[in-house]
């Protein structure tokens, strides 16, 4: 049995048998760090049959963490028997629709930049703070679940069954750290969402109250997306986040985005700036002259230069774009044929660090493949809408607590933050599984012996190398406590 920070020796296991619930222990380890004051009183107003709706949270929580992709997985598994409540329990506290889910993300979000400044971590002073903006397929294969419809992947540039996440997202330096998201449908051309009449009928609906957080979560599903983005800009920054940038790609970059974002106030009357790729065909202004943007290198040629770093040729103009007035770049990398062009409203920014900064939003690319791989983000069972928000939740929490392990542990990759937190918490589980089996052989024999439980112990404790190594041979199918589960 691999030995780690967590098990120290087998003199320590009598302190998981402490509470018989190992999935509270796991909680405390994973989140131990943050203060959950605030949080609890949100959650406390999903109280269900009884059960404090904190409690409820920590057993979802950790889910992921022991393996376990969905409720039914641990229904099936050994920490199931362990619940006193059944799965119904954990559905309703999903599917409320009280949780302002918003709030708590959020606050989650700030604590992770306190407990780094408190930490006296040093961000790259290189990199700017930045929101960055993008939404996610999110692929499902139940029709009947609430809201359900196909949208239109521009990836394989086909229609999928399932939901749009846009998030908003902080870089602080070193972190991507989710602040805010929404879910979206698209109507389609009969705005049948893309399903038959009989399909939509039998879809799940249920009845939300005006006031309620749930409420203004189905609101934003025909919300347009441009809207959203801005909103969530605004009140990331209400909420005391200080970016210098707001990075987003093509499918964002409007005349509208780009003014709105602009107008956004942040603290000491700073300017907050966009960067962003925008489409060729778009007709904008040089010195009084329209003319669409894909010509200007044929116009420019003569002003064409070469980037050693970046390794392409670029093209750097002030231009106007309704009203906006812009510093843009015309990249062509090495074998293209054609131009990009890059967008910032920081006319005196140069193309080396316009490409820089822009590069950085490639960390919300990474986060969707994270929790897509890892934080089982799409595996979500429920028919209604509330609880695929609040699973999402839980999985950008996730990221969050990984992400901040492997900012301290000097990890490479968060895939292997993840492997890591994962093996600890079986450890984990292995102590709880052996301090039972130690618990029924000294009740069974050893008592019947009439040796004395102190004695017991501290034998167990004067070999611990030798039970050690027949542990590892003969119980190592022990860490994996649901490898059978359905």
């Amino acid at each position: 049995m691999q030995q780690n920070k967590f098990i120290k020796n087998i003199s320590e296991v009598g302190e998981y048998s402490t509470d018989s619930n190992i999935l509270l222990k796991t909680f405390e380890n994973i989140i131990e760090q943050f203060r959950l004051t605030q949080v609890n009183k949100w959650l406390n107003k999903a109280k269900t049959k009884g059960v404090e709706g904190e409690n409820i949270f920590k057993i979802l929580f950790v889910l992921v963490f022991v393996d376990l992709k969905n409720i039914s997985q641990l229904m099936h598994s050994g920490y199931g028997t362990k619940l006193n409540y059944g799965k119904d329990v954990l559905y309703d506290f999903l599917k409320n629709e009280w949780v302002d889910w918003g709030k708590i993300l959020t606050n989650f979000s700030r604590q992770f930049l306190k407990i780094t400044k408190s930490k006296g971590d040093a961000t790259d002073i290189s990199s700017p703070k930045c929101l960055i903006i993008d939404d996610t397929l999110l692929c499902k294969t139940g029709k009947t679940i609430e809201h359900i419809g196909k949208v239109f992947d521009h990836c394989s540039r086909t229609y999928q069954l399932g939901m749009k996440a846009l998030v908003c997202g902080f870089w602080d330096g070193k972190s991507f750290i989710p602040t805010a998201f929404s879910l979206h449908n698209e109507p389609g051309k009969n705005r049948n969402r893309g399903l038959k009449n009989k399909e939509l009928a039998n879809q799940f609906y249920k009845e939300r109250d005006a006031d309620s957080p749930g409420f203004q979560r189905v609101k934003q599903l025909s919300t347009d997306k441009i809207s959203m983005a801005i909103q969530m800009v605004k009140d990331t920054i209400k909420t005391g986040f200080e970016p210098a940038y707001v990075l987003a790609d093509s499918w964002f970059m409007s005349d509208t985005f780009v003014s709105e974002i602009q107008k956004i106030k942040i603290r000491y009357e700073k300017k907050l700036h966009v960067i962003g790729l925008m489409k060729t065909n778009r007709y904008i202004m040089i010195n009084g002259i329209k003319m669409t943007a894909s010509l200007v290198p044929n116009h420019k040629r003569k002003d064409i230069r070469f980037c050693k770093k970046h390794k392409c040729n670029y093209l750097a103009v002030r231009i106007e774009y309704k009203g906006n007035k812009l510093k843009a770049f015309w990249v062509q990398t090495k074998g293209s044929e054609t131009w990009k062009m890059l967008i910032s409203t920081d006319t005196d920014l140069t193309f080396t660090n316009a490409m820089k900064y822009y590069q950085i939003r490639w960390s919300i690319e990474v986060f969707f493949k994270e929790c897509k791989q890892n934080l089982n983000i799409n595996k979500c069972q429920s028919t209604d809408f509330d609880a695929h928000i609040s699973w999402i939740t839980l999985s950008f929490i996730s990221y969050m607590m990984l992400s901040l392990r492997k900012r301290f542990d000097d990890y490479e990759t968060m895939g292997e933050v993840f492997r890591d937190f994962k093996n600890e918490l079986l450890e984990i589980t292995l102590v709880e599984k052996l301090w039972q089996i130690i618990e029924i052989l000294y009740q069974e024999i050893f008592a019947e012996l009439g040796v004395d439980w102190e004695i017991f112990l501290n034998k167990l404790a004067e070999n611990e190398n030798s039970i050690e190594k027949l542990v590892h041979i003969h119980f190592e199918f022990l860490k994996y406590p649901n490898k059978n589960a359905a």
